[in-house]
């Protein structure tokens, strides 16, 4: 692969010629590309024709998903129903507990409140600069069912030999759980 400094793509630019071999750029660029494809190549196991097919199964047989319940519209809510996947590691009653603190705070968090009102108005007039200044409600909330998901994963799920993924990082698509 040809490196190029800002002074010889000038130059290529200029003269439409690569820098090593005095060949056009483009054939250049073309050599370039088929170098670094045949690098990203990567072997799988000969061991049979569905290794790709068998690795993904076995990475989704460790997570359990919880899906979001659109029953009530677009609001941020998850299903209450325990999976099938965990009806013998962890009580039905701790887990609709969990799912329900979860969903009660979001609901706190997006709620048409006067105090998330102010929040927006003042965010908007001040082109959102007040956020650097004065943390959210949403952003505040958010960072309780953190810390609460944080607090759970030690006392419920770890000793059950499951851990809870921050719904954070899936934009509460979901309520991930992975076994250990």
């Amino acid at each position: 692969m040809v490196a190029l400094t800002s002074r010889q793509v000038l130059n290529l630019n200029h003269n439409k010629q690569s820098p090593s071999h005095g060949m056009p750029l483009a054939a250049a660029l073309a050599a370039t590309a088929d170098d670094v494809c045949a690098r990203k190549t990567y072997a799988l196991p000969a061991s049979s024709d569905s290794a790709p097919q068998n690795a993904l199964q076995h990475s989704q047989a460790h997570r359990i998903r919880i899906e979001r319940d659109y029953s009530t519209g677009d609001a941020r809510q998850f299903s209450l129903k325990l999976p099938d996947a965990l009806a013998g590691r962890i009580d039905g009653q701790r887990f609709m507990q969990f799912v329900g603190h979860i969903n009660e705070r979001l609901a706190k968090a997006e709620g048409a409140t006067a105090r998330n009102v102010l929040e927006g108005c003042l965010a908007f007039a001040t082109l959102y600069l007040s956020t650097l200044v004065i943390k959210p409600h949403f952003k505040k909330t958010v960072d309780e069912i953190s810390r609460y998901i944080y607090h759970v994963n030690n006392t419920l799920f770890r000793p059950a030999g499951l851990l809870v993924i921050d719904p954070k990082q899936t934009a509460y698509m979901f309520i991930e759980i992975i076994s250990l």
